[in-house]
């Protein structure tokens, strides 16, 4: 079994999956009560599931980025529950996360997080050669430089208000797409899923190297619309299927 924590904004998810299905989730929006929320929502969706967290070999956090305080409140019991019970534990990006569920539209996704001071954090992700990855490095910007670098129609999902789905449209037109908003919302379920590849993938990592994810100045200096050169260092392939 895998146990799915996400507590990187606001709004915060855990999950249990077994390899092939979610069995039970909870999404909920935890504002600033992530400490003393998260530990009873583990253990409602074991008792809902059936699951004894003796049976959990692997857990999955997301890492952000996201909220700085957040952020340490699941990767902190991650690593508790691992420790604890020798489980494997995986880190996932929080962007990846949103960005995940949308790879089948194979538009162009952009994954918005608020960053506080009118700022967001994003990126981007796009097919190439059969392979739906992320196809930039994390950013943290304004909406508008964030746009700036936008040419083509892209599907916005994530923590998008009424105002900055507003911004967007003013300024990027019908190439603004929106995700409807229950498809926006981040769920464990899907960090489970992208935990559980994870970790069919690769070696475990050592657990303090499982940080989190902090994006600190804008870094935007190429414009992503136009044709790939070589990739981005932190570019990754989020273990979809290929398409034949």
């Amino acid at each position: 079994m895998l146990l799915a924590l996400d507590t990187s904004t606001e709004w915060a998810s855990v999950a249990v999956f077994d390899g092939r299905d979610v069995l039970g989730e909870e999404t909920w929006r935890a504002q600033r009560r992530h400490g003393d929320e998260l530990f009873p929502a583990i253990e409602r969706i074991l008792t809902s599931t059936r699951t004894s967290l003796t049976t959990v070999t692997r857990v999955a956090v997301a890492t952000g980025p996201g909220s700085f305080t957040g952020l340490r409140v699941a990767i902190a019991a991650g690593q508790g529950i691992a420790r604890g019970s020798g489980a494997s534990l995986v880190g996932i990006s929080t962007l990846d996360v949103l960005a995940y569920p949308h790879a089948p539209s194979k538009q162009r996704v952009c994954p918005l997080l608020p960053a506080g001071r009118d700022q967001f954090y994003a990126a981007f992700y796009q097919e190439r050669n059969r392979k739906w990855q992320r196809r930039s490095p994390f950013i943290v910007a304004s909406l508008a430089e964030i746009c700036r670098q936008i040419g083509t129609h892209t599907l916005f999902v994530g923590e998008i208000g009424a105002e900055a789905e507003a911004t967007l449209r003013d300024l990027l037109g019908p190439k603004a797409l929106f995700a409807s908003p229950a498809s926006r919302m981040r769920r464990a379920g899907y960090l489970a899923e992208l935990g559980w590849r994870e970790l069919d993938s690769r070696t475990q990592v050592k657990m303090s190297e499982i940080e989190p994810l902090y994006v600190r100045q804008p870094s935007i200096r190429v414009s992503f619309d136009q044709p790939f050169g070589p990739a981005p260092t932190d570019e990754r392939t989020l273990g979809l299927p290929k398409r034949s």
